[in-house]
């Protein structure tokens, strides 16, 4: 069986070497420090060599990123720029082995997010994320939706490897944490707009300003659009003597496109802080509407002669489901039609047939969320302070899904999602002495979801209307202390008690509103029973944290912990019939990690390097195929097996010389189930998804001075090695390795208030895919989401 390479360990060995000899040199004092990070432009006195100082509250409070003693890449929002990441799911190419992307047309508006590969695909609210994602502290509790936007942030905090004790609920593989710019005296702000390949205008603007002494506002707004960059194609008008009856008119086969982008964004904050009181307190209000095309997505196998064209008098007639639906290995298109119709021999060997128009969807996957949220510190004292966070996030999204990418109909479905969630925080932080800063908290999270729709799936004589309410309760308590033994030696020390509840109802009905009848071979005869049904999962959970940090001097610090963190159980959000409404268990891990932070020859060169080694057990899956059930056709969650995960990750940024950096950043996973339950069919030989052996980015820019300004080429290299997209690993579902290039070069006037950048993403036009959803087992189908091909941009930006 083919498997994923797992690369080479002579580049492993040479990183080894590498951070032997960098943590050697660190140990000595430092050549020289630099205070200041450049202020002028390139050329300028004002410019100063230096690595960039960066603040963040990973720890519950503001620590430079160089003395947080846990592995964690912090980028800025004007670095972010600079490296064409706008959204969520560009972050893969900032930090090592994090593998964020746009969920497969299956899941709706959703992002599929990992790191060290560990984290969840799939959208349902049934399922747990394996990785939290914050915005501005607020935990965002389902995949759903958080294809978000990075406009006007002040920074991304991606933090690698458990955070059960500090970020909390299913923060298993670790977090992305977006922090927005805050409103303050000096105002300021930006607009920016951008053209580009397939149509491309996308504006972005912000402003600060003061209404009274004290009481800040900042405003930001974005709209993006993009044609999509994959054709639907007319199979009946490409072959007109195909047998497959034309649906276009006027010569034109071109009947719509996938991939495109349509988004519009605004933000409200608002912030009390007048100058010497001891309270602070900030108010944000969102609102974001998503309106893109399905994920852009190919056929790649085809191979089902139980599914036919429609032939109206000839049930047993009809042209199959095979080869002759792919197009181009490299073609940007497709012939799904997302519309129903076909002749059918069912698992059950019978003839059904589905008259064409009687349902039809659309290659739309949208999101519409809102959101609110209060934040109050208050300075209680010297050395004691009080944090609340409390908000409320509503997310609604509709998709249309065709599973088959051709002119016959495999599966058709079309869902409608709903997400509201209530949360609050309450943290405690003070100092005793120079001796202990702790804090102490809790925390309430309270969401009621709903996922309602049309499915269709002939094979199975599925045809049915669902409406299934989704109940999530999670409260917890956390503390967390760190103890400054000397001034160079802290130990630090981190429990969380969590407990969960949850329910799954589930509604079935035929889609005219009466229930199955059961009669046998009927549609819907297999979900008789499930209507009304109530699926629940309680549980409790104690997480820890405790580790050691020693900084050797100013130049290098090094840190050692032993982390615990889970992702939650849950019910069977999709059974195909009653016996197949069954709970599975959370997954826990026990992660042992080192690293060092360095800044060497006078923070010219930042390099940090961890290594870790999980202790994976009850690994989540899901599972095709459940021979123990009514129905072998399934799709359904359970625990894999244990298995054991050890990796290193790099990370360098240097500023050799006045205007010249040069960063990168490397990780290296390698993946071995030591249990299989074999009901899942999971072999001990293969890999969990999501698992690439490889990742690795490289960026180099220079800022040359013209004496009108800088001008300021880039180019950015992400590579990320195969990896399998299923549980059960094959051919199919392996997804092949990537090196993507992208080049900018941006002019800044002399005052840094104009700049104009242009340049190009995929710039040498790899074809690639992001992820595969194959199920030839029980469909005879196999799709891959296709990665955006070669294109180009200008933007113009005015800040003041």
């Amino acid at each position: 069986m083919p498997r994923a390479s797992t690369g080479s360990y002579r580049c492993g060995t040479t990183w080894a070497a590498l951070a032997a000899g960098l943590v050697a040199t660190a140990a000595t004092p430092p050549l020289a420090h630099a205070q200041t990070a450049r202020t002028g432009p390139a050329g300028s006195e004002a410019a100063v060599v230096s690595t960039p100082e960066i603040i963040v509250t990973a720890q519950f409070r503001a620590q430079r990123l160089q003395d947080t003693p846990i592995a964690i890449t912090a980028t800025t929002g004007a670095e972010l720029a600079a490296k064409n990441v706008a959204s969520v799911t560009d972050l893969t190419a900032v930090a090592p082995n994090v593998n964020l992307s746009a969920a497969t047309g299956l899941n709706g508006s959703a992002v599929q997010a990992f790191i060290r590969g560990i984290g969840q695909s799939d959208s349902s609210f049934a399922l747990e994320p394996g990785v939290g994602i914050y915005i501005d502290d607020v935990y965002y509790g389902t995949t759903f939706g958080a294809i978000l936007d990075l406009n006007d942030l002040d920074r991304v905090e991606v933090l690698r490897g458990p955070q059960g004790t500090l970020s909390g609920k299913n923060s298993i593989g670790g977090s992305v944490k977006l922090f927005s710019r805050k409103p303050d005296e000096q105002g300021g702000g930006f607009v920016e707009a951008t053209t580009g390949s397939f149509g491309r205008i996308d504006l972005r603007g912000s402003a600060g300003f003061t209404i009274a002494d004290g009481f800040y506002a900042r405003i930001s707004g974005v709209s993006r659009h993009t044609d999509g960059y994959l054709d639907l194609l007319d199979y009946g008008c490409v072959f007109p003597n195909s047998g497959i009856p034309a649906t276009s008119s006027g010569g034109n086969c071109k009947t719509g496109t996938e991939g495109g982008i349509d988004v519009q964004g605004t933000r409200l904050a608002l912030r009390y802080a007048p100058e010497g009181s001891p309270i602070e307190v900030n108010l944000v209000g969102d609102y974001a509407l998503n309106k893109s095309e399905q994920v852009a997505t190919k056929l790649l196998y085809a191979n089902n002669p139980g599914v036919r064209s429609y032939v109206a008098d000839d049930p047993a007639g009809g042209i199959p489901f095979d080869s002759r639906f792919l197009t181009g290995a490299h073609s940007y298109s497709s012939y799904a039609n997302y519309a129903a119709g076909g002749n059918y021999t069912t698992a059950f060997g019978t003839s059904y047939q589905v008259e064409p128009g009687s349902f039809d969807t659309s290659p739309d996957s949208s999101a519409r969320s809102w959101g609110i949220a209060g934040t109050l510190d208050w300075q209680l004292s010297d050395d004691l302070s009080l944090k609340s966070i409390t908000a409320y996030r509503k997310a609604t999204g509709q998709t249309g899904i065709d599973l088959d990418g051709s002119p016959l109909s495999i599966l058709v479905q079309e869902f409608d999602y709903e997400h509201r969630q209530f949360t609050q925080e309450l943290r405690l932080s003070g100092r005793v002495g120079s001796l202990v800063d702790f804090t102490v908290g809790g925390y309430y999270y309270d969401a009621d979801d709903r996922i309602s729709g049309r499915v269709l799936i002939p094979s199975v004589l599925f045809n049915f209307l669902e409406n299934d309410p989704v109940t999530n309760r999670s409260i917890s308590a956390f503390a967390h202390s760190e103890f400054h033994l000397t001034p160079d030696l802290n130990v630090i020390g981190g429990i969380r008690y969590t407990d969960d509840r949850k329910t799954y109802e589930f509604h079935r009905s035929n889609i005219d509103g009466s229930l199955p009848s059961g009669a046998f071979l009927t549609e819907n005869f297999l979900l008789v029973g499930l209507d009304g049904k109530v699926g629940s999962f309680k549980g409790s959970r104690v997480d820890y944290r405790l580790g050691v940090n020693y900084r050797f001097s100013p130049a290098l610090m090094a840190y050692a912990q032993v982390a615990t963190g889970y992702k939650g159980g849950g019910i069977n959000p999709r059974p195909y019939t009653p016996d197949q409404i069954v709970s599975f268990k959370p997954e826990t891990l026990t992660a042992y990690e080192a690293g060092f932070k360095s800044d060497l020859l006078g923070r010219r060169i930042r390099f940090n390097g961890t290594a870790f080694y999980n202790d994976y057990k009850d690994i989540q899956i899901n599972r095709f195929v459940c021979p123990e059930s009514v129905s072998t056709t399934c799709s359904q969650p359970a625990n894999a097996g244990d298995a054991r995960v050890w990796g290193v990750e790099a990370e360098l940024f240097v500023q050799p010389v006045n205007g010249l950096t040069i960063d990168g950043s490397v990780g290296y996973l390698h993946f071995r189930y030591t249990r299989v339950d074999a009901t899942t069919l999971v072999e001990k030989d293969f890999k969990a998804p999501f698992n690439p052996s490889w990742q690795a980015s490289a960026g180099i820019q220079y800022e040359a001075a013209l004496g009108i300004g800088s001008l300021t080429p880039r180019l950015d290299w992400n590579y990320q090695s195969s990896f399998y997209f299923n549980s059960v690993n094959n051919a199919y579902n392996l997804v092949a390795a990537r090196s993507l290039f992208n080049l900018r070069l941006t002019y800044e006037s002399p005052d840094r208030g104009w700049q104009l950048a242009t340049g190009i993403t995929n710039l040498f036009d790899r074809f690639y895919y992001t992820g595969k959803s194959e199920n030839v087992s029980n469909y005879g189908v196999n799709s891959g989401a296709v990665g955006r091909p070669r294109e180009w941009f200008l933007s113009l930006r005015r800040t003041f």
